[in-house]
């Protein structure tokens, strides 16, 4: 997980984190990590024509885009298999493991250190970026793909997937997330003057938590589709971000949580969680297991 985002929830580089019912002090490089979990695959033809399917249609410039993005990340690949049978093809495949193996990693860095400027930001009290075009993009497409790129929204959707035999998404998923986290951005641009976006304050004895699943729509009920999207996501202990739903007011305010809502929303963050939630303390989890 980001390390600048995890700072807020840490004291003297440490964080606390619940994983299986244990509560411990860690680094924040030692937690929400996975070796390999973005690593692309060279596409077949049918994963191709299935990328196509999904994201083909619709306004031309989201189209182009995913052209691009996926032209762009398999060239490689293109190359390669052009190469086959040279006498240097050994340290080729070396290369494109690598790549393969840090291109997505990289690609998520990016769209993070975007929204760098806009979180300090927010982190003081300022959530301007909301209406400037550019900030605002950068900030709705970082929201969308965190909300996407997490390991319980990946084994859900593939499973149930599975489940009704709609589509095997094992292969492209890693691609995928970014072209729904665009499209999902997208129409929440469009949509801004009709969803409102405030910065809750918490000053209740009862601070945030987060996980690894920090975005979570909170009129979403699993397992079953959700018709609404309000996406919450706290940026430290004191200050969460909530994006309401269309001419719908939010259902936090700014200011004047109670503790028993800050309570609530700990437990839907602990609950959205695949492995881990983290705090900047001990208590704060064990809160949690306690069932809020």
């Amino acid at each position: 997980m980001w390390q600048k985002y995890l700072k807020s929830w840490t004291t003297d580089g440490a964080i606390w984190c619940l994983q299986n019912g244990r509560v411990f002090s860690t680094g924040t490089v030692n937690v929400a990590v996975e070796k390999d979990f973005y690593k692309l695959d060279k596409f077949t033809r049918d994963d191709i024509t299935f990328l196509q399917m999904l994201f083909g249609k619709g306004h031309h410039l989201a189209v182009k885009n995913h052209a691009n993005l996926l032209n762009r990340l398999m060239m490689p690949f293109q190359i390669a298999e052009r190469m086959r049978g040279s006498q240097h093809y050994t340290q080729i495949i070396q290369r494109l493991d690598e790549y393969a193996s840090n291109v997505l990693e990289d690609y998520h860095a990016g769209i993070e250190a975007w929204f760098i400027p806009s979180l300090e930001n927010a982190l003081n009290g300022d959530i301007g970026f909301y209406y400037d075009d550019a900030r605002c993009i950068s900030f709705l497409h970082y929201l969308c793909t965190q909300y996407m790129r997490t390991k319980g929204i990946k084994e859900r959707t593939i499973e149930l997937c599975n489940t009704d035999k709609s589509a095997d998404l094992s292969r492209v998923w890693n691609i995928m997330i970014h072209m729904a986290a665009y499209n999902i951005g997208a129409s929440l641009f469009l949509e801004r003057g009709r969803r409102k976006l405030v910065l809750i304050h918490n000053r209740t004895d009862v601070p945030f938590i987060t996980g690894d699943q920090p975005a979570i729509n909170l009129q979403g009920t699993r397992p079953k589709p959700p018709e609404k999207l309000s996406i919450y996501y706290p940026i430290s202990p004191r200050l969460a971000l909530l994006l309401a739903e269309v001419d719908e007011t939010p259902l936090f305010a700014a200011e004047g949580l109670t503790a028993a809502q800050a309570s609530l929303l700990n437990m839907r963050i602990f609950e959205a969680c695949y492995q881990q939630a983290f705090a900047r303390s001990e208590d704060s989890l064990k809160q949690c297991l306690r069932g809020g």
